[in-house]
């Protein structure tokens, strides 16, 4: 049976755009290093991308969480190092102070001074902030927690204006820790040693001067337990964000093969296609070169 030369004519021009069309998604694919551009192109692997995006994002807020909460307990240390310091230097004085070489005139012009300035660096730094945002505050972050207050008989008092309430932060999913630490625990024995220190020293008194040494010592034990504990969460932290970002960088590997084209099969897919193209059109137009015209509009 003769094959009328309209149907010759109409698979030609359909082979023609066939071939066109696989050629210009090859073309788009080596042009935007993608494997695809819509869903429909592949949906199972545009499935499988947006499930990788998900959890790439859901870890990205984690890893940002991890962040700043472990900038924020990096800056705990720091103040707790530093009250380190102020409570050896503390020490280091009134070891001075109770020396029976020491004279009552010496105690309070010099020694008491010393103590005094002390105290007032150690407030400072238990009004340590972050971010405009103090550190030992509790919840109320936004407010100075301590303060240094001289009643009207002379009595000097370190007061607390913040609160007890636990920060808590997710580092993972079922993973929360507490990041702020309880200020009047960690640093009012300190203050409360210091205060008697310099009293007992302005006013010669062994007794006072002898405990405020021995508050003073004891106050560092106190310290240490809540920056152990610190130590103890950051650490805590930063391996839950080594883990995160680990994981993310794998996700994103496993993403990039699931979206990103390979450049070399891209090119070299095309360069096929437009071969087979170029051929799909040297093939139909002699064959329609070949028909009569009036045939094929029939």
């Amino acid at each position: 049976m003769r094959v009328p030369d309209s149907m010759t004519y109409n698979n030609a021009i359909r082979y023609m755009n066939e071939s066109k069309a696989k050629m210009d998604k090859l073309a788009e694919r080596a042009t935007t290093f993608k494997n695809f551009s819509n869903s429909s192109d592949d949906p199972s692997l545009v499935s499988s991308a947006l499930v990788l995006r998900s959890s790439i994002l859901v870890s990205k807020g984690y890893i940002s969480t991890g962040t700043n909460a472990q900038a924020w307990m990096e800056n705990n240390e720091t103040s707790f190092n530093l009250m380190n310091d102020l409570i050896g230097q503390a020490n280091t004085i009134m070891l001075k102070g109770v020396s029976d070489t020491v004279g009552a005139e010496d105690r309070a012009n010099d020694y008491a001074v010393q103590i005094a300035q002390i105290l007032n660096q150690a407030v400072s730094v238990g009004n340590s902030s972050y971010n405009d945002t103090y550190l030992f505050a509790g919840n109320m972050v936004k407010t100075k927690p301590f303060e240094l207050v001289t009643a009207l008989d002379g009595t000097l008092s370190v007061d607390y204006s913040g609160d007890s309430g636990s920060m808590k932060r997710d580092l993972a999913p079922g993973v929360v820790v507490s990041i702020n630490t309880d200020g009047v625990a960690a640093f009012n024995p300190f203050f409360d040693a210091l205060i008697l220190a310099k009293h007992g020293l302005e006013t010669n008194n062994a007794t006072e001067m002898n405990t405020a040494l021995a508050n003073i010592s004891s106050s560092l034990s106190t310290m240490n337990v809540a920056r152990t504990n610190n130590a103890a969460i950051l650490r805590q932290i930063k391996t839950s964000n080594e883990h995160l970002t680990t994981t993310q960088n794998e996700l994103k590997g496993l993403l990039s093969i699931k979206e990103d084209a390979n450049m070399a099969e891209a090119i070299s897919m095309f360069n096929l296609q437009q071969t087979t193209y170029q051929t799909v059109l040297d093939v139909c137009a002699r064959s329609i070169s070949a028909l009569n015209l009036f045939d094929a509009l029939r």
